[in-house]
């Protein structure tokens, strides 16, 4: 096969912007046309012509725009193909064309494209990084904390044996509708929702309204919600709450002995079995915080000393995964999205979405320049850790990672760890000083 005459030039918009123009030779064109001809007229089915035999002026009269619309489409994506091979472009965005390019006998066939592409910058200073590690901490205490917390979590709730107003540490179900500037709010509205008083779980100027409210009651009251209020229709504003209490629960623990573990099964035979699994699980989460604490130190330097422009659409892209998270959480505490803005909502995600894409971008560079590359053994020990994070066997993991084509996600997100281990392990690494007791007054 003879080599393309196709004519390519770039044009640099921007750092991570190309327009390219292509121009396919009036030769081409009509050898391209000469084959779509030649493929109709054997499928081709006209009156008064065997199959086959429909002369090319017939077939032209009934098919000219047609075969132009399929010759126009077929050397914009071959010669396209051509031109980010030649040029040693991976496009991350393309832009087409709104209309097809026009395919005239005898001219050269010409379109141009605009294209994002990744940034262009050398990973440096990545190694002898000087990282604070959170300093040694006293887990025993944390160990009865968190078996208390098993305890709660088992509780009981029983009704009242006799009646009596709300008190702290009840459960009270209850109806509410909040109201800003006296119109209700979409997503402030509860039936018969079970609220523990004064843990603060929903907000604590709320929960300390309810107490000694008796069965029955209904009341009026305003709070001042804060910025983080998990509600961002209610977040920070001052909200005035209709509320009616249905009922009234009090919660009964159960005693912190063998028979306790026993009931959580788990293979825990005594106390004694669930202490030190629970000292095991915080262990965990302490190498986990410490890990996580180092890797942001360590992006928050190497993004500092690298300056590059991020593609629009790939900070689009991690926006919209954000906000389809932030969706995930709201739903879980039963807020109604009815009435959101959702391009508000995006543009608040723009900060964190740019410093993933800078930071997945950095990563990927420090990766290649280090020759970091993801085997099958990889992949498998990533799947089982898929498989143990959501309580799923492998095989099903596996499945719905090939029917979803997520194997490639997966890979790269091997990759990023890897990279990042790599920049841990060539880091310095420091104790930070144990925080100062304050002094007693």
């Amino acid at each position: 096969m003879t080599q393309s005459a196709v004519k390519v030039e770039v044009e640099n918009l921007s750092a991570v912007t190309r327009k390219l123009k292509i121009e396919v030779p009036a030769g081409e064109v009509a050898q391209a046309v000469d084959r779509a001809y030649q493929k109709l007229g054997k499928q081709a089915k006209v009156k008064g012509f065997r199959p086959g035999k429909v002369p090319r002026s017939v077939l032209e009269l009934y098919y000219r725009k047609q075969v132009e619309h399929e010759v126009s489409e077929e050397l914009m994506r071959r010669s396209l193909g051509e031109a980010l091979k030649e040029k040693s472009l991976e496009p991350v965005n393309l832009n087409w064309p709104e209309s097809m390019p026009p395919v005239v006998s005898g001219e050269d066939f010409r379109f141009s494209v605009e294209m994002e592409v990744p940034p262009e910058f050398e990973a440096e200073n990545y190694t002898g990084l000087t990282l604070e590690a959170p300093p040694e901490e006293d887990i025993e205490p944390l160990v009865e904390k968190r078996l208390e917390d098993i305890r709660e979590n088992n509780a009981i709730l029983r009704p009242l044996a006799d009646p009596r107003p709300v008190a702290a540490g009840d459960y009270v179900a209850l109806d509410y509708q909040g109201y800003f500037q006296g119109q209700p709010i979409p997503t402030s509205k509860q039936e018969n929702m079970l609220l523990e008083a004064g843990a603060g779980r929903f907000n604590p100027d709320f929960e300390k309204q309810l107490l000694g409210l008796a069965p029955g009651a209904e009341t009026r009251f305003t709070v001042d919600l804060p910025q983080d209020f998990y509600d961002p229709l209610q977040a920070g504003k001052t909200v005035d709450f209709e509320v009616k209490i249905q009922g009234i629960k009090e919660k009964v623990v159960p005693d912190l002995d063998d028979t306790f573990a026993q009931s959580l099964g788990g293979n825990f035979q005594t106390l004694a079995d669930l202490r030190e699994a629970v000292r095991e699980d915080i262990i965990k989460g302490k190498e986990r915080e410490r890990r996580s604490r180092l890797e942001n130190q360590a992006l928050d330097q190497m993004l500092a000393a690298h300056d590059f422009e991020v593609p629009p659409s790939m900070v689009r892209q991690e926006q919209e995964a954000m906000l389809r998270e932030q969706f995930q959480q709201l739903m879980q505490h039963g807020v109604n999205l009815e009435g959101l803005n959702q391009e508000k909502l995006l543009e608040s995600t723009r900060p964190g979405a740019e410093r993933r894409v800078r930071m997945n971008l950095l990563l990927a560079r420090i990766a290649e320049k280090e020759g970091i590359t993801i085997d099958d053994a990889d992949l498998e020990d990533g799947l089982a850790r898929v498989a143990d994070s959501t309580g799923r066997e492998k095989a099903q993991v596996r499945q719905l990672y090939e029917e979803r084509g997520l194997f490639e996600v997966l890979r790269r997100q091997l990759q990023d760890e890897k990279a990042m281990k790599f920049v841990l392990d060539h880091a310095e690494i420091v104790t930070a000083p144990a925080p100062e007791a304050e002094e007693s007054e």
